[in-house]
């Protein structure tokens, strides 16, 4: 519903405040799939949530779909003193909040010696802020309906543990957002500032297009939106300006900015500016016969890693492994088949393109053991490359993504709908239909993010090694 405020509306704003915007005034919606709003939210898929909560006494389920019956259920469920309300729906004028979980606690409210808590389902083992948000806005809902506003927040991890934080601490950072949010709501349109968060966007090439057509200086790549308010009290505002001014120019007028910092975004100014790289340093990469590439693709609404592709690089070629588990309880020997071909290649350097292989790889190790051997070569080999560029390339970019630095050298993915939220998507279709085809493309995705990943490490030999 249009100017409706939710828990999801906390999330649009912090990715792109004009989400919020689009979303209240567009003339059409653009409403994302369900799968991919779960993702969104960092929830899990509801088969994984009813499994978390079949040890739950008393627990009730709302079913009505209309937010004012969901809402009227929810109440009657509440007043009825149940244990725990699945999907409760809480409704206050053009507020409508949908906690994962409602749980009854001891105390004293309008419903009696009772009251309840909010708590969401989230794939995270950690409480962020985003989560946060939501929360305070759940208990600020609950304030209203029950006449009590609970004291703590809650989110419930894959491992059924739950994470407690304290509303207050947090109240003046949501009083503040939804003050702003409630301006959008009411007409005010925000500045547009892109970000990669405004990537999730629906709207995303509207706002793209609007700070490409005035230069805007939210295109440089990893910009603090305080950095862009200096620049501009400065009267710096478009990416050409920045890109004419020198370093002392700069230091003299944006004082506040680090001149480190100044320096970067000039060149990064430059670099968009004039469509071209800088070299900024040298990098440096180990010589090896064997090299190996790697990226895991996952499943977070299952919290499911399913996937683990390798590109082994020889001076007889190529090729391309893949470790595949097509259950969650398949895991465990997937892990134990991938730690043998790296015990088989303890020498070689693993390349992988960002944080998260590394996380998986001590998450797996932690959970499902490992051999010193393995252990040892994967902390000795595993090699960021986004880490190893980023300080040494400035490309014309606002983005760093793989799928944004492969594209610019030349690469392809084969698939025109490649992204590794549509490989969520089409993991969950082939759960359904398994089908053959669809195995093959997640297959083949995998496999050019890998090749990417070789692709990007040989321009960088070639362009910045000395």
């Amino acid at each position: 519903m249009q100017g409706t405020i939710s828990e999801k509306t906390f999330y649009q704003y912090l990715k792109c405040p004009n989400w919020v915007y689009f979303d209240a005034y567009a003339q059409a919606a653009r409403p994302h799939d369900a799968l991919m709003s779960k993702l969104q939210d960092d929830g899990l898929i509801e088969e994984k949530e009813r499994d978390l909560l079949t040890d739950r006494q008393d627990l009730v389920e709302v079913t009505a779909e209309d937010p004012d019956e969901a809402f009227a259920q929810t109440l009657t469920f509440m007043r009825e003193a149940r244990q725990t309300i699945y999907h409760g729906v809480l409704v206050d004028k053009h507020w409508v909040g949908h906690p994962d979980i409602l749980e009854k606690v001891e105390g004293r409210s309008h419903l009696g010696n009772y009251y309840y808590v909010a708590a969401d389902i989230k794939r995270s083992r950690e409480v962020r802020d985003d989560y946060k948000f939501q929360g305070c806005f759940y208990a600020e809902l609950l304030e209203r309906i029950q006449g009590v506003k609970p004291v703590q927040g809650y989110i419930l991890t894959p491992e059924n543990q739950s994470l407690s934080y304290l509303i207050e601490e947090f109240e003046a950072k949501y009083e503040l957002t939804l003050t702003e949010i409630e301006k959008i709501i009411a007409g005010k349109r925000p500045a547009h500032f892109v970000t990669s968060g405004c990537k999730q966007s629906p709207w995303y090439k509207e706002c793209r297009h609007e700070s490409e057509s005035c230069e805007d200086l939210s295109l440089l790549n990893r910009v603090w939106r305080d950095e862009v308010s200096k620049l501009e009290e400065a009267g710096i505002k478009t990416i050409g300006q920045l890109a004419l001014k020198s370093i002392p120019e700069l230091e003299k007028i944006a004082p506040e900015v680090s001149s480190s910092r100044l320096e970067m975004m000039r060149d990064q100014a430059i670099a968009i500016k004039e469509n071209r790289y800088i070299i900024r340093g040298t990098v440096d990469l180990p010589e090896s016969n064997i090299e190996l590439y790697f990226d895991i693709e996952s499943d977070p609404l299952r919290d499911f890693d399913y996937l683990f592709g390798v590109l082994e690089v020889t001076p007889q070629g190529e090729h391309y492994h893949s470790f595949f588990a097509q259950t969650p309880e398949q895991e465990g020997a997937m892990w134990a088949e991938f730690v043998q071909f790296i015990e088989r290649h303890i020498d070689a350097p693993i390349y992988h393109y960002g944080w998260f292989e590394e996380e998986v790889v001590h998450r797996f190790a932690a959970k499902y053991g490992i051999g010193e051997i393995a252990r040892e070569a994967l902390e000795r080999n595993m090699i960021d490359l986004l880490s190893v560029i980023r300080p040494a390339i400035i490309f014309p970019l606002s983005f760093y993504s793989l799928k944004d630095i492969a594209g610019y050298i030349g690469f392809e993915w084969r698939s025109k709908d490649a992204s590794g939220a549509n490989s969520v998507v089409w993991f969950e279709e082939w759960l359904q239909k398994k089908s053959p085809k669809l195995i093959q493309k997640i297959l083949e995705y995998n496999e050019d993010d890998v090749r990417a990943t070789y692709r990007l490490q040989r321009w960088v030999r070639e362009h910045v090694m000395l």
